[in-house]
């Protein structure tokens, strides 16, 4: 476990994917419109809220492509559907890990000083210090199908906001009632740092070896508040709603992919929290399944009464077996709430897999 003191976080720019495929599905009565992409320049936070769980039957989701494109549709004419580039600097650790559409850049650790480390032939150990008693612990563990157990242990902070950071990924949890923080979260690098901040701007980090990962492909897809997002598999063919297709609501677990026999979800960071930071993962077994084909992969997004008229960004992170990472960056405006109840489907932004037989 490594403390840390102080930690930097490095301005960045993040760049907005573009050409991603939209597709829609119509609810009610009114038509299905769909729009060119446009620039937009002043996201908005959608608000916290509950994310809902059902799954659009693909009955009703109809290919955005092959309809007229309508921009004096009224659903459209006040909020095109829109990406652009957003360029994110931080000043601090906090301003970094609570402002709205940030993923803060990875930090630098500050090493301590010889002054910081108490001399043993001198210090007072018979009582220990209060710095001591409420210092942050974080613990690492690997698990099969390159996952990690993570235990924190902040004794002075129950009930406390965290913000977990690996590689681009970042979610927030809450410890529970003694300062404690149980989670598993799939690792996105061999060599793998974890760093547990605080919102009073105390940190902890471990640092582990994950050797299984290069047998595993992942996908990722982040965002903060109730932005209505889910990560979608469907496995060789697989029809929605059947056994192989695999998203938050049919997740599977990590004993199934450690076995070869195909993926699951990991969803990660506490929705009830005020604007979350919220990430599903979704892992495959490329080094060691017996099956081979195409495995579909699609970021769904559910229109609600949350987040319909809203501004909303995401993040989708690919890690393939030989540990090539790639990254992709949505922002978009969801259409009027007299759309609640719709989906809309976005292909291009996270790339199938090819799966070869081993």
């Amino acid at each position: 476990m490594i403390s840390l003191k102080t930690l930097a976080i490095a301005g960045g720019t993040m760049v907005l994917a573009a050409g991603a495929g939209v597709y829609m599905q119509a609810g009610g009565t009114h038509p299905v419109q769909t729009a060119q992409l446009a620039p937009m320049l002043t996201p908005q936070a959608a608000p916290a809220a509950a994310l809902p769980t059902p799954s659009p039957h693909p009955d009703n989701i109809v290919q955005a492509s092959s309809l007229p494109i309508d921009l004096a549709a009224p659903r459209f004419a006040a909020r095109p559907v829109q990406l652009a580039s957003i360029s994110l600097t931080s000043a601090d650790l906090a301003a970094a890990f609570s402002a709205p559409h940030e993923f803060p850049e990875t930090p630098v650790l500050i090493a301590a000083t010889a002054e910081d480390i108490p001399n043993p032939d001198t210090a007072d150990l018979s009582e220990p210090r209060q710095a001591d008693a409420c210092a942050l612990d974080l613990t690492g563990e690997p698990r099969a199908a390159a996952m990690v157990a993570l235990r924190l242990s902040a004794p002075c902070q129950p009930l406390s906001r965290v913000s977990l950071r690996h590689e681009d990924l970042t979610v927030t949890a809450l410890t529970d009632a003694d300062g404690e923080l149980q989670i598993e979260v799939p690792a996105l690098a061999e060599n793998a740092l974890f760093i547990a901040a605080m919102e009073d701007g105390n940190a902890a980090a471990v640092e582990l070896v994950v050797d299984t990962l290069p047998f595993y492909d992942r996908a990722v897809v982040q965002w903060q508040g109730d932005s209505g997002i889910a990560l979608h598999a469907r496995e060789f063919g697989a029809e929605y709603d059947t056994d192989g297709h695999v998203w938050s609501g049919m997740p599977r677990d990590a004993t199934f992919a450690a076995r070869g026999m195909g993926g699951f979800v990991t969803r990660l960071g506490d929705p009830g929290l005020d604007a979350p930071r919220l990430a599903e993962v979704y892992t495959f077994p490329t080094g060691t399944t017996t099956s081979a084909g195409d495995v579909e992969l699609s970021i769904e997004i559910a229109v609600t009464d949350a987040n319909c008229d809203r501004d909303i960004t995401a993040q989708v992170i690919q890690l393939s077996e030989d540990l090539t990472a790639s990254v992709s960056d949505l922002a978009m405006t969801l259409p009027g709430c007299d759309s609640v109840g719709d989906y809309l489907l976005l292909k291009n932004l996270v790339e199938d897999l090819k799966i070869a037989a081993r």
